[in-house]
C-alpha cells in the first residue's frame, strides 16, 4: 500500500471526471464525446490505479490496460477533438466513428510483441500533434489555443518528471500535473466557449 500514490491517482481521477462534467457540457455532440473518451479513460486508469497502490495487485494488469487505452483511444480521440475545435465546426458521426476505430486498433495493435516497444511512442506522437494544432489555432487568433499549449507542457512535462530531482515521488508527481494538464484542457474549453 502507498498512500502517496493513491492520494496523487484519486486527484487525478476526481480533476478528470469534474474538469470534463464542467467544461464541455456545451459542446456539439460529438465533440464533447470525444473529448469524454480522453477525459475518462484517464479518470477510469486513475481510478483503478487507486486500488492497485491500496494493495490489491490482482487489478495491476487492468491498471496497465486501462493506462494503455488512455495512451492510445484516449490520445486519438483528443487530437481530433483539438482538431474539430480549432475548425469551430462539430465532428461529424463518420470523424467520430472513423476517430474509435483508429483508437481500438492502435489500442489493439500495442499488445502485439512486436509492436509493445512503440507503445511510449503513441502518445508522444499525439501529444506533438495537439501542439501542432495549437499553434495552428494561435496563428488565427484563437486565443484559448494557449490553453492548450499549456496543458500538452504539462503533460510533457509529467513523462519526464523521472529524471528531475523532486521533494516528491516522480509517480505523485505524474500524477499531480497529468490533473493540472487536464485543468488547462478544461480552461482551454471554456475559454473558446465564451469566445463565440
Amino acid at each position: 500500500m502507498v498512500l502517496s500514490h493513491m492520494l496523487s491517482d484519486a486527484v487525478l481521477a476526481a480533476t478528470g471526471l469534474g474538469v470534463y462534467a464542467t467544461s464541455f457540457q456545451r459542446l456539439p455532440f460529438f465533440n464533447r464525446i470525444l473529448w469524454g473518451f480522453f477525459f475518462l479513460t484517464i479518470s477510469l486508469a486513475a481510478l483503478v490505479g487507486v486500488f492497485t497502490f491500496g494493495g490489491l495487485v490482482a487489478l495491476e494488469p487492468l491498471h496497465q490496460s486501462l493506462t494503455k487505452l488512455a495512451g492510445s483511444l484516449g490520445v486519438v480521440c483528443l487530437v481530433v477533438a483539438v482538431y474539430a475545435q480549432t475548425r469551430l465546426k462539430p465532428a461529424t458521426p463518420l470523424i467520430f466513428g472513423s476517430t474509435l476505430v483508429v483508437g481500438v486498433v492502435v489500442f489493439v495493435l500495442l499488445f502485439l510483441p512486436t509492436i509493445r516497444v512503440f507503445a511510449p511512442v503513441v502518445p508522444a506522437l499525439g501529444i506533438l500533434l495537439v501542439m501542432l494544432l495549437a499553434v495552428f489555432a494561435l496563428l488565427r487568433q484563437q486565443r484559448w489555443a494557449v490553453w492548450i499549449v499549456v496543458a500538452v507542457m504539462l503533460m510533457a512535462l509529467a513523462t519526464k518528471v523521472d529524471k528531475v530531482a523532486l521533494p516528491i515521488h516522480p509517480t505523485d508527481a505524474y500524477h499531480y500535473l497529468l490533473a493540472l494538464g487536464l485543468l488547462s484542457f478544461g480552461k482551454a474549453a471554456r475559454t473558446a466557449r465564451l469566445a463565440h
